[in-house]
């Protein structure tokens, strides 16, 4: 049973040390900083396998191209109604306006602290709610953190790392953002 054990523990270390450099020679790319093995790899029957055994995974994805400014705006639902947001990976949650908020019906906490915001107009101090719901083209999210920021402090909405961090990936190429959950 020890022998069987001591195999198969062996088996899965040849096999974590290969993948990177089996996937780099089938015209994948390897993880920066990934060990190169010099390990010999397991018949190709056994990968073929483990590859079987896992699902290819599938993700929702959205594509925002990019305005004349170089900034990523769409139409979200919040709550069910549509809202402009601009993506920002700089911001810290997603931060509505107060005149959003109250169209939204989004009920403010007088007894939360409120949390105090850098904002590019200065400092603000912000009222913490929890969205029930965001979505995003085909990207859709329950119980989302997010800000309504005090009158005047803000005329765009923020979708920020409180929603994007939830994603699988964020990625920018050719004026073109795609996230994907």
């Amino acid at each position: 049973m020890l022998k069987n054990a001591l195999i198969f523990a062996i088996a899965a270390l040849t096999i974590a040390f290969a993948a990177p450099s089996l996937l780099v020679g089938l015209g994948g790319r390897a993880a920066p900083g990934a060990p190169s093995a010099a390990v010999v790899a397991p018949a190709p029957a056994a990968l073929a396998t483990v590859a079987a055994a896992e699902p290819a995974p599938t993700y929702r994805a959205t594509s925002i191209a990019a305005d004349a400014g170089g900034q990523y705006r769409a139409r979200a639902l919040i709550e069910g109604q549509g809202v402009d947001v601009m993506i920002d990976t700089g911001a810290t949650v997603v931060a509505l306006t107060s005149e959003t908020a109250a169209r939204l019906g989004v009920a403010l906490d007088p007894s939360r602290p409120r949390w105090r915001m850098n904002t590019a107009n200065g400092v603000a101090l912000a009222s913490p709610v929890t969205l029930r719901s965001v979505s995003l083209g085909a990207i859709y999210m329950n119980d989302v953190q997010a800000v309504v920021m005090p009158p005047g402090a803000s005329s765009v909405n923020l979708l920020g790392a409180s929603f994007l961090k939830r994603l699988v990936s964020v990625e920018q190429r050719d004026g073109t953002l795609v996230l994907r959950q």
